[in-house]
């Protein structure tokens, strides 16, 4: 899965719980902070990270919320756990 097609299926995941969206834009880049640009708070974050595991079929461990900080953080452990679940099949 590419970073555009994890980003793509991220993408209204965030959105439902971001308390703001970047000025002028429609769409989130890997570069949207989401403390900053998207006002979430660690309680928000968790939530997406749950999401995620949902959507995607994966585990985070609790231990990756302490390094995000970015969407591009989001895609980077969705395509690490894609990775790890294929190669322990």
């Amino acid at each position: 899965m590419t970073r555009n097609d994890v980003l793509r299926r991220l993408t209204p995941l965030i959105r439902t719980r971001a308390k703001a969206l970047p000025a002028g834009t429609a769409a989130l880049t890997t570069e949207t902070r989401l403390e900053q640009d998207l006002r979430m708070d660690s309680m928000a974050i968790v939530h997406v990270l749950e999401d995620m595991e949902e959507t995607f079929g994966i585990a985070i461990p609790d231990e990756r919320l302490a390094g995000v900080y970015s969407v591009g953080d989001l895609v980077d452990i969705v395509r690490a756990s894609a990775d790890t679940a294929g190669r322990a099949a």
